[in-house]
């Protein structure tokens, strides 16, 4: 039972059987009324000790690395309950996956409000669900939780180069100031540990009046690229994605896509830790998605801040959902030609 590389004494599979996937499935949540159609929540399982190559989710409810208005905590729950609005056919690519599986872990269920010691038991599990050969969608939870997740990630895959895409309104790569880690500063720690090289890091979406210069100067010392809401209206949005994509291949073996769903403008999610207008449209974050998962050799993707307190009418849960859909279409569908 005891983990010798942690301070926790438990085992995966003790922690995953705490997991909200296990709970009974609420009636409207499986099979639905009409044989014609596979919901996506007809496609989703609890995991019971499979290996990948696979799909897996966990959600990770955790928000006490949020220095303003918290909630995100409840974003998992959230997005679950939504993914039942959607359905396992791609109509753009004409691809139904209603035969395809993805294997929930739950969520984990912290009994720390610590931000360190949620962390350290964040890049444990995710280290092993990554072992298992599982590509990864994880459900945030606040941008802190980016942290752990890709250094789990990272020593799963036996330290292989990771390229990393931030789809955000703000850098998120804050100092750590009298100690404190924060929503803020997952990037710049996986840049100071050595987890991931600056020169494979892209930060899209980047809002004006949202960020200090400071950090600019970060980012650009350390060789990411930043591509703000105006460079993407100058330059249009797929020259942007090959360029970024191109950013993040040099020597890389894997790539990993972080979105916060206030990179959203403020109309499409309201329901987020930090609202900030003029921003991205859904379907600019869906093709970007799409085209990072065909053109690279992506392995994980988190979307995380959304907070169910401050949303209306479930609208930032939704697109969250719908992320995640056109995560897991793009995933069966590459697989499919492989």
């Amino acid at each position: 039972m005891e983990k010798k590389d942690s301070i926790f004494s438990y085992d995966f599979q003790e922690v995953l059987e705490t997991a909200a996937c296990y709970r009974a499935w609420e009636p409207f949540q499986k099979k639905g009324y009409d044989p014609n159609e596979t919901r996506m929540t007809d496609i989703l399982e609890c995991w019971t000790g499979e290996n990948g190559p696979a799909l897996g989710l966990i959600g990770i409810p955790f928000d006490s690395a949020v220095f303003g208005r918290k909630g995100a905590k409840g974003g998992p729950k959230k997005i679950r309950d939504s993914i039942r609005y959607f359905k396992a056919y791609d109509w753009e690519q004409d691809f139904w996956f209603g035969n395809q599986k993805i294997f929930d872990f739950g969520d984990l269920i912290f009994e720390t409000e610590s931000v360190e010691v949620a962390h350290e038991e964040i890049c444990y599990v995710l280290e092993k669900i990554a072992s298992k050969e599982f590509s990864i969608i994880t459900l945030g939870g606040d941008h802190s939780i980016a942290y752990p997740i890709v250094k789990g990630i990272f020593q799963a895959h036996k330290n292989k180069k990771i390229g990393l895409i931030n789809i955000d309104a703000h850098l998120d790569v804050r100092e750590i100031i009298d100690g404190k880690i924060s929503s803020g500063t997952p990037f710049r720690r996986l840049i100071d540990n050595g987890i991931i090289e600056g020169k494979n890091f892209v930060e899209i979406g980047i809002r004006n009046f949202a960020n200090a210069k400071k950090y600019r100067q970060f980012v650009e010392n350390a060789g990411g690229s930043i591509y703000t809401i105006e460079l993407i209206r100058k330059l249009g949005l797929d020259v942007v994605i090959s360029n970024a994509i191109q950013h993040i291949s040099d020597g890389i073996d894997v790539t990993y896509l972080s979105v916060d769903m206030d990179s959203l403008d403020q109309i499409y999610a309201p329901g987020v830790s930090a609202p900030t207008p003029d921003g991205l449209n859904p379907h600019q974050i869906l093709k970007i998605i799409q085209r990072v998962m065909t053109e690279t050799n992506l392995i994980g993707m988190d979307l995380v801040e959304l907070n169910p307190l401050y949303d209306t009418a479930d609208t930032t849960a939704i697109n969250a959902a719908n992320f995640l859909v056109q995560f897991a279409s793009s995933y069966f569908l590459k697989r499919r030609k492989i």
